[in-house]
């Protein structure tokens, strides 16, 4: 699988070193901020990025409202919200959410659609 650039943003070092082995295990480029306001940084200087996989709970800048931001910056991004301490009720109802812990399925459900674009986009798929 090609996978698609994929930023991780979340505040617990070890688990956004976590994500970004499991993402890199999947085939994605990955790049990482610790906050919201960094992740809009990095958005705004990489629009290679294909997928924003956000925690819930930071602080500063929430997930939703990194979500709301990353949004209006690149209408275009997937967006993907994680929490082990909010439910699926908890995020709003258009963005994808998948719990923690991770399983390797569910990140990989996470990445595939914008797998398929990168592939697109590669040549390597033809619609």
């Amino acid at each position: 699988m090609i996978g698609p650039a994929v930023l991780v943003v979340e505040d617990m070092p070890q688990i956004r070193a976590t994500a970004i082995q499991l993402f890199q295990e999947l085939g994605c480029a990955v790049f990482d901020a610790y906050n919201g306001h960094g992740a809009l940084k990095i958005l705004e200087a990489r629009p290679e990025i294909q997928v924003l996989f956000a925690d819930v709970r930071m602080p500063g800048m929430s997930g939703p409202e990194l979500a709301q931001a990353a949004r209006r910056l690149r209408p275009d991004l997937r967006i993907v919200l994680t929490s082990g301490y909010v439910s699926r009720e908890e995020v709003p109802g258009d963005i994808p959410f998948v719990p923690k812990p991770w399983r390797t399925d569910d990140l990989a459900q996470v990445v595939r659609p914008a797998s398929v674009a990168a592939a697109r986009a590669a040549g390597f798929v033809r619609h």
